[in-house]
């Protein structure tokens, strides 16, 4: 292998989508940006293109599916653009984003080229396909080590990449009519909605009669539709349709006023993984609380207030003991977990580790930070 220092290198980004409005991955414009700062040249192979805005070194290659284009022509306009990049000697580095897939499709050109494949992944799901991939690449990063499901040396923690410059407290925060509590995310049963409906219909009938609960988000797939007519059905049986908000997808770039419009968010998972919605909350200044322990290293000593056990009557106590907190002590509290995810979460941080890892495996050295399994067996 070429060696390579972090601002020498020439990087594939391979996502879903490369759009700073998205409502699910406006995070990838964001790391398009932030790794073009850190690197000669960004190319970002995006099945789908909206809004952007990046620097002059980010070459954007576009398949088109958000112009109709049949899965199968953007699949031919995926391999024709790879190869160009990769075969032409145009990169050194291929990072997949999220989807397994893509780095599979990758290997063979990565393969017959000195070519680094990497894949970011930060999901509890343990597919056939990630299993592949996994035996195909050089390296995996991830948020946390609850976020990459296969124990492996070879996969490295890096925290997350959020906008830190965006997610930040509002310049004041609107005077609301009793306290205002939200979730965010794809509408899935992962994602876990009822028990924040019913800790709402629990605390409406305790000391917030006037608590209401904002949902942003809206079904990824077909199968979810049903999903949201059974939490509306929950809300009316248990008496609180008229305080559960369903405001549907909200742009990327007005999530922070999503978040800064509350009090309280919640985070919530059937299975853990350090997704970045509570991050992006505690990055607007908005108290978290949770039950999904890979947020235990993000609250420290803090996680007996903010992490929760796995009922709605526990999301319940926890929301209403961080209501019930003093103004001092929740600024206190929310400032010292700000700080923390702009340390260790923050977008900049997040593209120096990851070109650091691909400069190191250019070398041929081990990259230096905890690998998956050297966290697990620590912790």
């Amino acid at each position: 292998m070429s060696s390579a220092s972090g601002g020498d290198l020439r990087l594939l980004f391979v996502t879903q989508e490369l759009d700073r409005t998205s409502a699910n991955l406006a995070v990838a414009h964001t790391w398009a940006a932030e790794l073009a700062r850190q690197s000669a040249a960004v190319h970002v192979l995006a099945a789908r293109v909206g809004e952007v805005n990046l620097p002059p070194n980010v070459h954007v290659h576009g398949l088109g599916r958000e112009r109709g284009r049949s899965r199968w022509t953007a699949a031919l306009a995926f391999g024709a653009i790879g190869a160009r990049l990769i075969l032409g000697r145009r990169v050194d580095v291929i990072v997949a984003h999220m989807v397994p897939a893509y780095a599979v499709a990758m290997w063979p050109l990565a393969r017959v080229t000195p070519t680094t494949l990497a894949l970011w992944y930060a999901s509890h799901g343990l597919t056939p396909m990630l299993r592949r991939a996994n035996q195909l690449i050089d390296v995996a990063v991830t948020a946390s080590p609850d976020s990459y499901p296969i124990l492996s040396d070879q996969a490295f923690v890096l925290g997350h990449g959020i906008d830190t410059r965006r997610f930040r407290p509002p310049a004041e925060r609107s005077a609301e009519t009793g306290p205002v509590i939200g979730m965010a995310g794809r509408l899935t049963p992962l994602k876990g909605f009822e028990p924040g409906i019913q800790a709402l219909a629990e605390l409406r009938f305790g000391r917030f009669p006037d608590a209401r609960l904002r949902i942003a988000g809206e079904p990824f797939y077909a199968s979810d539709r049903g999903y949201v007519d059974e939490l509306e059905r929950l809300a009316d049986r248990l008496g609180v349709r008229n305080a559960v908000e369903f405001i549907g997808a909200v742009r990327g770039d007005a999530m922070a006023g999503f978040y800064g419009s509350l009090d309280v968010f919640v985070n919530w998972r059937a299975q853990p993984a350090l997704d970045k919605t509570g991050l992006e909350a505690l990055a607007c200044g908005t108290p978290l609380v949770t039950n999904n322990s890979a947020y235990g290293g993000v609250l420290g000593d803090l996680a007996r207030n903010f992490l929760v056990g796995d009922s709605s009557a526990e999301l319940s106590a926890g929301l209403d003991g961080v209501l019930s907190l003093s103004a001092d002590a929740r600024r206190v509290a929310v400032g010292q977990l700000r700080a923390m995810v702009l340390r260790e979460h923050g977008a900049p941080g997040l593209a120096a580790r990851l070109t650091a890892v691909c400069s190191a495996l250019r070398t041929g050295a081990r990259p230096d930070f905890p690998s998956v399994t050297e966290a697990r067996t620590s912790s």
